[in-house]
């Protein structure tokens, strides 16, 4: 999750929109909604605004959105991890098939390639 998604979800549970807190830090509606949608970069200062309007800690913020960065990491690395084992599976069901062809020697495999 990231900043903008993390401020966005605290601010639609408390009710307010998106022009009253953008108002409040002094910049524009549109600003506001492409620092949410993760368009615009924050300003540390307007993080602390946010933060004050929304009665939010902001270490807490920056920690909870490192601690859902680490945790999504670890789901790709656990994702990745599946498929290379997947596609060593495909490569032993490959090289069983090719051996188990060639009468036990050594076979030339031939494919084709579309060209791009």
């Amino acid at each position: 999750m990231s900043i903008g998604d993390y401020i966005r979800n605290i601010r639609l549970k408390k009710g307010y929109s998106q022009q009253f807190i953008a108002d409040r830090i002094g910049i524009s509606q549109s600003k506001f909604n492409r620092i949410e949608n993760g368009k615009s970069d924050i300003l540390l200062n307007d993080l602390f605004q946010i933060c004050q309007i929304l009665r939010l800690n902001y270490i807490d913020l920056l920690q909870s959105i490192q601690s859902e960065e680490a945790k999504t990491d670890e789901i790709e690395i656990a994702d990745l991890h599946k498929e290379i084992k997947s596609l060593k599976s495909e490569l032993q069901e490959i090289k069983e098939y090719m051996y188990s062809n060639s009468g036990g020697g050594v076979n030339t495999f031939h494919a084709t390639f579309p060209k791009y």
